[in-house]
């Protein structure tokens, strides 16, 4: 049936891709043990965050949407400039080097920007393998093949398609649904895209004053053992990132790996939860707004009701919007609906939803103690190839919903009457808990300062 089903699309063949075009590598590892791998923050290579519970036997899955980050790619232009300084200033400053820094003397930062690496094609397709594994059964029921959407950054159409090649792969098929891409030109709209709020304020002071504390030390080591080159903290967890990315594409661990300790590796954590928190998540005023055009998409598909999108004036295109072709509803629609996004974005989806939602708001001086106390924790939500999953189910005769975040079970405390143990959360309830987004984020997206075109 699926075979027949994927001849009256309109295909396209999908090799899995990293940077542009070129074929991705047979088998790609990752070198990093795991108190660095699970310690990066949005740079960490995808892990499950919780073992995936299958709904409850009473329950029949429905619908699952997939939100899904883009895979491993190379550091940003910008940061890899900083990250090229730092190694200069380290080199052509230090007067001597110890035993730990002599490879500086012949090293150079030759890094890519921007685009994914092998590992994040892999990682990409390998979510769409896993996928189908989970999800087929609701292709074969619907009779419908997935709705695949992607932000229009080259990175991110490349991770729509190599999972759609990872989905359609378990069929021995060569073919996959087309991507629909939206725009993030300026002046578009697009719920995918991570830009549209310029006037968000700066917080990242929070960030700052944290790395001047955690890395202060490692900073004063690397210092001494480089007289003269007058490292700072910025140039530590530049050192520090660099790690990261370079061991993921190498698929060696990275002699910058070897400067830090374990101590410091775990404690770099926090930053980044700082930074997504303070950034995009509930401790910026505008962080959760730039989520709600996704909720609003989110409560139309669960429900059927093209309402909360059209009465949206976020980031809503309501062109596509409006459209049954470009955004499918009800009886007629696909039962599987997987978009492709970044980590900012869905940072400010799981505030504007509620999840994770931490009790007081994180100290700059570190995390909260106690245990369980630290829920806000960015390599568990989104690391590179990150994914947000609701599913809706009907259970007795009713629906519901649940949420994972990288397969782990998450319980909604913002739904009335939510199941701590099943997750279960009535789909009646969860619409009334999304007042926020019903509300177009009750005017605060008119304080970012984006001026979207008609549409």
């Amino acid at each position: 049936m699926l075979a027949s089903l994927i001849a009256t699309w309109f295909v396209l063949v999908h090799l899995a891709v990293f940077g542009h075009g070129a074929a991705v590598p047979a088998v790609i590892s990752d070198p990093l043990p795991a108190y660095i791998a699970r310690h990066l923050g949005p740079y960490s290579p995808w892990y499950a965050a919780g073992e995936y519970l299958a709904p409850p036997s009473s329950c029949e899955l429905e619908q699952a949407n997939i939100l899904q980050r883009h895979g491993a790619r190379f550091p940003t232009a910008n940061a890899g400039k900083k990250y090229a300084a730092s190694v200069a200033k380290l080199r052509e400053n230090a007067t001597s080097l110890s035993a730990a820094l002599q490879f500086v003397r012949s090293y150079t930062y030759a890094l890519g920007a921007d685009q994914l690496t092998p590992l994040g094609a892999q990682q990409s397709r390998e979510a769409g393998v896993e996928a189908y594994k989970r999800y087929k059964g609701l292709v074969t029921r619907s009779g419908k093949l997935p709705f695949v959407r992607s932000d229009s950054q080259q990175r991110v159409v490349d991770s729509a398609g190599n999972w759609t090649a990872g989905f359609f792969q378990q069929l021995g098929e060569k073919h996959a649904s087309t991507v629909l891409v939206l725009s993030n030109a300026s002046g578009s709209n697009d719920t995918l895209d991570d830009n549209n709020c310029p006037s968000a304020p700066d917080l990242s002071g929070f960030e700052q004053s944290y790395l001047a504390t955690f890395l202060s030390d490692a900073a004063a080591r690397l210092d001494a053992a480089a007289p003269g080159a007058h490292l700072t903290p910025t140039d530590a967890l530049n050192f520090m990132q660099i790690c990261g990315f370079e061991s993921q594409y190498t698929q060696r661990l990275s002699p910058w790996c070897k400067l830090f300790s374990r101590q410091e590796f775990v404690a770099g954590e926090y930053y980044y939860d700082l930074d997504k928190y303070y950034g995009n998540g509930l401790g910026n005023p505008l962080g959760p707004v730039q989520g709600v055009g996704y909720v609003n998409e989110l409560l139309s598909r669960l429900t059927g009701d093209r309402s909360y999108v059209l009465f949206d004036e976020t980031q809503v295109n309501q062109t596509l919007a409006r459209s049954q072709a470009t955004f499918p509803l009800g009886s007629r629609a696909p039962a599987l609906f997987a978009d492709f996004s970044h980590d900012n974005e869905i940072a400010s989806i799981v505030a504007a939803i509620g999840l994770k939602k931490p009790a007081e708001a994180l100290p700059a001086g570190g995390p909260p103690e106690g245990e369980g106390e630290q829920v806000w924790v960015t390599s568990e939500i989104v690391p590179f190839s990150g994914r947000l999953v609701t599913e809706r189910l009907s259970c007795d005769g009713e629906d519901y919903v649940r949420f994972l975040i990288n397969d782990q079970l998450q319980v909604p405390t913002f739904c009335a009457g939510a199941d701590v143990r099943t997750g279960l959360c009535r789909l009646d309830d969860f619409v009334a808990s999304q007042s926020y987004a019903r509300a177009s984020g009750n005017g605060d997206y008119l304080k970012c300062g984006y001026k979207p075109l008609s549409g």
